[in-house]
This record gives C-alpha cells, sequence and structure tokens, in this order.
C-alpha cells in the first residue's frame, strides 16, 4: 500500500514537472525573441541615426550654398549695372553665367512688379519661367528687404524646387528683385544610395524631397508605409509580437528635424532582418528548452534506475560487509609486512649511499697512494733546497753580511709558499666532498688538479697540453667531486701515454651551446674494444694487478652523471683514447653572488 502511494505521488510531480518544463519553454521563448529583437533593433537604430545624420546634412549643405547666393549676387556691382536708368536690361547673359557658374537651376531678375526681365534660361519667353507669381510669398519677402524663401512642390512626375529672393537696389530704391531657383534633384540623387525610404516634410506634412519619386508631393499620412515597429514594443502590446513571423510589413521611423526651414527628414528603416533575427532566437530558445527538458527526463530517468540500483546494492553491501571483516584482519597483516619490508628497503638504499661514499673517499685516498712518491720528490726538492739558503744565510749573517743573505731568505718564503699551497689543495682534496651541487668555475677545478698532478707529470715525462678558453666556465656540480674526476681522466691518460716513445696528453676545454665540454686525449695504445662496454663498471680495470681498484672511471661515471652531464670514451682515430665530458652550464652571476 505504501508503494503503491509513493508511485501515485511521483506521477503527479513528474505531470507537474511536465506542465513546469512547458511554461518555462513558451516564457523563454517570448523573452528570447524579445530581448533579441530590442538587440538588433538598437543596431540598427544606431547605423539608421548615422545614416540619417549624413542625408539631413546632404540636405542642409545645398541649401545653406544657395542661401547665402542670391543675397551674394543682389549686392554685386555687375548686377546692380545690368539696369539702365530707365530699368531695362543692359546685359541680358548675365544671369546665365551666375546660374552657370554657380550651379543653380535657375536664376532670374523681376522688376518690382514682378515681371521677369531677366532669365538664365535661353530661349523661354520672358515672363514664362520663375515670374512673381509661382513665389509670392517669396516676392513679397524680398521686396520688404528681407531673404525670400519659398517652396515649388514638386509630384511623382516633377521635381521639387526651393527659391531664394533677394531685393535689387540702387540709392536706397527698389529696383527689381533677384531670385534663384535651386533644382532637390541632387539631394534626392544622394538619398536614392540609401536602400532604406527617406523622406523630407514641410511643415503640413507634404513630402517634399524622397528617394522614392511615387511619395513626392503626396501627404505623408495618406502614405502606405507599413506598421511601425515601436507599437509593438508599446507596454501592454506585447502580444502583438506574434505576428512577427507573419506577412505584415514593419520599418522603424528615425526624425531629425530642420528648425531653420520648418521641416523634418524622416527615414523608414526595414526592420524585416531583426524580425527573422527574433524568429531564429526564439527557436535556437525551443531547441535549447528541448534538450534542456530531455536532459532532466534523463536525470529523472537516471535517478529512478539509479533507486532501483541503490536497492540491490544495499542488499550486495551486506554480503560484501561480511566477506570485508573476514579480510580486514588479512589486509592488516599484509600492510604490516609491506612497511617492514619498506624499511629494510630503506635501510639497504641508505647503506648504499654510505658505501658509495666510502667508495669515492677510498678512490681519492689511492689516487693520493699512487701519487705519493711524486709528492714526496716534490716535498724533499724544496725542503733540501730550504736547508742549503738556511746554512748559507746563517753563515752570511755571522760573516756581517746581513742584506747578501735577504736573498736567500726571500726564496725560503717563496718554497714554503708553494709547499702550503700544495698541502692546502692535498687537504681539500682529502676532505669528503658534499652532495650540494652549486655553480663552480671549470679553470679553478683544472688549476687545483694540475697542482696535485704536478709531481706525477714531471716523474713521468708526459708531455701535457692546456687549450682553455679565453672567459671562465662556470658548471653546476662540486668543486672537490669534480677535481676528482679531472685528476681520474689525467692520471689515466698519463698512465696511458707513459708507454709511447713521444708521449703527450692533451686537455680541451671549450663551450658547445648551453654545455661545457671537456676532452682528454692520449697518444696511448687505446682501448680494447672488448672491454669497451665494461670500461665504466665498478672494479674492472686494464692494468696489472696492484696497480689500480678499477673504481676511477666508475665513480667519475656516477659523479658526472649527478651533475645531469654524460661522460663518454671513445678511441682515437690516430691512436690513442679520447673521454668527453659534458655539463651544463651556470649562470655566472649566481657564482659572484656565491
Amino acid at each position: 500500500m505504501i508503494r503503491k502511494t509513493e508511485r501515485h505521488t511521483w506521477r503527479k510531480l513528474k505531470l507537474g514537472i511536465n506542465v513546469a518544463m512547458v511554461i518555462a519553454t513558451l516564457a523563454i521563448m517570448w523573452l528570447t525573441g524579445l530581448a533579441s529583437l530590442r538587440i538588433t533593433l538598437d543596431e540598427l537604430q544606431t547605423r539608421a541615426d548615422a545614416n540619417l545624420a549624413v542625408q539631413t546634412a546632404v540636405l542642409e549643405r545645398l541649401l545653406d550654398k544657395f542661401r547665402l547666393l542670391s543675397p551674394l549676387l543682389a549686392r554685386g556691382p555687375d548686377i546692380g549695372q545690368v539696369f539702365d536708368s530707365n530699368g531695362i536690361p543692359a546685359d541680358p547673359g548675365i544671369a546665365a553665367i551666375a546660374a552657370g557658374m554657380s550651379g543653380a537651376e535657375e536664376v532670374w531678375l523681376m522688376d518690382p512688379s514682378g515681371r521677369v526681365l531677366v532669365t538664365s534660361h535661353e530661349g523661354v519667353p520672358s515672363g514664362a519661367i520663375g515670374d512673381a507669381r509661382q513665389i509670392p510669398r517669396a516676392f513679397e519677402q524680398a521686396k520688404r528687404g528681407q531673404l525670400g524663401r519659398q517652396l515649388i512642390p514638386g509630384t511623382p512626375e516633377r521635381l521639387a524646387n526651393y527659391v531664394f529672393a533677394s531685393p535689387l537696389r540702387r540709392d536706397g530704391t527698389l529696383i527689381g528683385v533677384l531670385a534663384v531657383r535651386v533644382s532637390l534633384d541632387d539631394v534626392e540623387q544622394a538619398w536614392a544610395l540609401s536602400k532604406d525610404p527617406i523622406v523630407a516634410l514641410d511643415g503640413l506634412g507634404r513630402v517634399v524631397v524622397t528617394n522614392v519619386p511615387a511619395w513626392r508631393g503626396n501627404s505623408f499620412a495618406d502614405i502606405d508605409a507599413g506598421h511601425n515597429i515601436a507599437d509593438l514594443l508599446l507596454p501592454g502590446r506585447l502580444e502583438l509580437l506574434l505576428p512577427i513571423a507573419g506577412t505584415a510589413s514593419y520599418h522603424m521611423e528615425l526624425t531629425e528635424d530642420l528648425p531653420v526651414l520648418g521641416w523634418t527628414v524622416r527615414t523608414l528603416v526595414d526592420v524585416e532582418d531583426a524580425r527573422q533575427r527574433s524568429g531564429w532566437a526564439m527557436l535556437v530558445a525551443l531547441l535549447v528548452c528541448v534538450i534542456a527538458a530531455g536532459g532532466i527526463w534523463l536525470l529523472i530517468a537516471r535517478r529512478e534506475e539509479f533507486l532501483r540500483q541503490e536497492r540491490r546494492t544495499r542488499a550486495a553491501a551486506l554480503r560484501l560487509e561480511r566477506r570485508v571483516k573476514s579480510r580486514t584482519a588479512d589486509l592488516r597483516k599484509a600492510n604490516a609486512m609491506l612497511e617492514q619490508e619498506v624499511r629494510e628497503r630503506e635501510q639497504a638504499e641508505a647503506n648504499l649511499r654510505l658505501t658509495q661514499a666510502e667508495l669515492v673517499q677510498a678512490a681519492k685516498l689511492a689516487t693520493l697512494g699512487r701519487m705519493s712518491a711524486a709528492l714526496s720528490h716534490e716535498y724533499n726538492q724544496p725542503l733540501a733546497a730550504i736547508r742549503s739558503d738556511a746554512e748559507i744565510a746563517g753563515m752570511l749573517i755571522d760573516r756581517g753580511r746581513a742584506s747578501e743573505a735577504q736573498a736567500n731568505l726571500t726564496r725560503i718564503g717563496g718554497m714554503v709558499t708553494r709547499m702550503a699551497e700544495i698541502a692546502k689543495t692535498l687537504k681539500g682534496f682529502t676532505r669528503k666532498s658534499g652532495t650540494d651541487i652549486k655553480p663552480v668555475s671549470l679553470r679553478q677545478v683544472i688549476d687545483e688538479a694540475m697542482l696535485l698532478l704536478q709531481p706525477q707529470i714531471k716523474q713521468s715525462k708526459v708531455k701535457l697540453g692546456l687549450f682553455l678558453p679565453e672567459d671562465d666556465l662556470i658548471v653546476k656540480g662540486g668543486r672537490i667531486r669534480l677535481e676528482q674526476v679531472i685528476i681520474n681522466l689525467l692520471s689515466n691518460a698519463l698512465d696511458a701515454a707513459a708507454a709511447s716513445p713521444a708521449p703527450h696528453v692533451r686537455l680541451h676545454l671549450r663551450q658547445e651551446g648551453e654545455d661545457a665540454v671537456l676532452t682528454v686525449c692520449d697518444n696511448g695504445h687505446g682501448i680494447d674494444e672488448e672491454a669497451m662496454p665494461q670500461i665504466f663498471d665498478p672494479f674492472f680495470t686494464t692494468k696489472d694487478v696492484g696497480a689500480g681498484l678499477g673504481l676511477g672511471l666508475s665513480i667519475a661515471y656516477k659523479i658526472v652523471h649527478d651533475f645531469s652531464g654524460s661522460l663518454k670514451a671513445a678511441n682515437r682515430l690516430g691512436g690513442g683514447a679520447e673521454f668527453t665530458m659534458r655539463l651544463p652550464l651556470a649562470d655566472e652571476r649566481i657564482l659572484a653572488a656565491e
């Protein structure tokens, strides 16, 4: 009974959801169409306002140009001399010249009674064009000394004209009236470029100028120009938006006033594109709502399936819970074993790192052991010289020749300084190296390595050539560990070249891109091809028993790779071996800060 009630409640809920979605869809469509229509109409209005301002300016510029023409012509000396003392025109062609130079449609002169005396239209009888009967208001205004203005309305077949009239005076006496007739054809030609209808209305609402010839001369109220879209956007008239998708014609009406003329310029902007966009927006809104409704129903269906699955899951969960409890104890035991194994592995890694450090130290001590004989000779020689110079200096002092003993004491000080420098380098080399990586000067490392190897070089009588760049190269590494690498490479090269008739070893240092490259080559017998793959293995050596532990190259290879570099071995074409070490460069400014 409870489940039946739940199903009935769920059906009522789904029905309510359906009704709500339909209402929401209609509301969203309505609001979307209205918003799209308003946005598009705003864009159309912006463009239409700009176009209306331009076309209105065309009309104003034309009339302003000829508004000043008639007073200027009436005041000119040439026009005043046209009439003789009896009021008879002396030069009838001056009106045609004035019309031709100004671009006016017609220029004519009338006597005070309104009779035409001179006209710019040749071959036309006097009084047939532009007499006072056609422009009575402008004629009377001119006779009163004002600028006369009058519109000559047009018809669908005839263009409208505008007349400006000015008085002609001689010695303060009115002798005639000069009139300039302007055709509004140029304005209509400019307006013809606009796709939307444009009309200029006089104070009576009559169409004066337009780019629709059939409207010329008619009352704008009598013209069927379609419906104004503004009526549809008024409050309380939103129900009229529904016919937008129909066949009714709608337009947007924009107005610009010409207060000087008392005219109004209007443009009727076609809003069909806005209506279509609004319709498409409503269609898109409908599709979005349908997709959203489908998604909602999919979620509802998934929820029903989820509830059914949840009931099945609960039953399965009860079964799994019992199985989990039985396996939890096994997992705890397995976790304890894994933790113990992790601790053992960590201890093994710590022991491995300690062993590696001890091997590195042992290799350094082995290197020092190999150099001990040469170092002993290097110390014994200056000690003997110090003893001899000290005895001589004592003898000279006993004989009262202390000034001559100064040279012996100076030599003794120099040899003591050199021995101290060798002892300092040995002390730093035997110290356990750290694991820090920082900028190191390769030139300093090479100099210290050469100081330690100098006795061995002298004893082996191998010619050593150093080829270093002018600028120091700064790499990322550790000074003592890099010193050990270079000593191992040079020591091996000295041993390999010792058996050659003219032994020599060369050390090249250069920069390639963002790396420093150090090459050590000799002219010995080279490396056997069978031994090449194992050359960097620990405890592998090609020397005689007791001559080496086989750790030097292995430790050097490990040190260089710790510094993100590489160490490679190869045989030279002319004989001998070549070892190439490549390390990334560091910023010299960091070294300066150090």
